[in-house]
């Protein structure tokens, strides 16, 4: 993973030669809890992911270079691994909580990072959108919130969950109180979480769900021994 980081410090590769921030947020916590957390390619992947904040302190969904273009050319250009990188985009442009909630895994798996004001800002940012539509397309719908996978890849309520409670943010918060009783109201009484509570996303039930909603489940009462003891 570290021969594919550019000397800005992102992690390139992904979606051709293009940024890839909430890639890059994700592959880094991985690399933190592999036991690489004081490597200096770290430090120098989070100090990447700051500077690559939008103005409100979040970041975007997929590529920011790439917003506003066509699909058609979008594909171009990610498919293309020596196409230039685009550099120049809309940092007033609001967060999306779909990539934020990626990228912040990687503060909140260091346990300098986690209590940054980058990533308090952030985790701000990211509770006050919970059960919320997404500023972009991608991940729009509110219901991606309640559609859960294990390890954790994109955004959900579990995952941001994780995260926010590594962070500090206390269980008093009106945000993180509103999650905490949404995982009380919808435990099974087998006392396991579903896979997907999602209208528009229903999961199939089979034997790899099974494990899967272990994995979950297990998640979700690491989040609560954090907020309870």
């Amino acid at each position: 993973m570290f021969s594919c980081q550019t000397e800005e410090g992102d992690i390139r590769g992904f979606i051709g030669n293009q940024y890839a921030p909430y890639y890059t947020g994700i592959v880094t916590a991985l690399l933190i809890q592999a036991g690489y957390a004081d490597d200096q390619r770290i430090d120098k992947a989070i100090r990447w992911l700051i500077e690559m904040r939008q103005n409100d302190g979040g970041w975007v969904i997929g590529s920011p270079g790439l917003a506003g273009m066509t699909w058609s050319d979008v594909i171009k250009l990610t498919s293309d691994k020596n196409a230039e990188t685009i550099k120049a985009f809309d940092k007033t442009q609001p967060f999306s909580h779909a990539g934020t909630g990626m990228v912040i895994r990687a503060f909140a798996a260091h346990r300098q990072y986690r209590k940054s004001p980058e990533a308090l800002k952030a985790a701000q940012l990211l509770k006050s959108h919970f059960f919320k539509e997404d500023n972009y397309n991608s991940y729009k719908a509110a219901d991606h919130w309640v559609r859960f996978e294990f390890p954790f890849w994109w955004n959900n309520l579990p995952a941001a969950m994780d995260s926010l409670s590594l962070i500090g943010i206390p269980p008093a918060d009106k945000d993180i109180k509103n999650a905490l009783d949404w995982f009380k109201t919808n435990q099974q009484e087998s006392g396991l979480w579903k896979i997907s509570y999602s209208k528009i996303h229903k999961e199939p039930e089979n034997k790899n769900s099974e494990e899967e909603r272990l994995w979950i489940s297990l998640a979700i009462c690491r989040i609560f021994r954090r907020y309870y003891g």
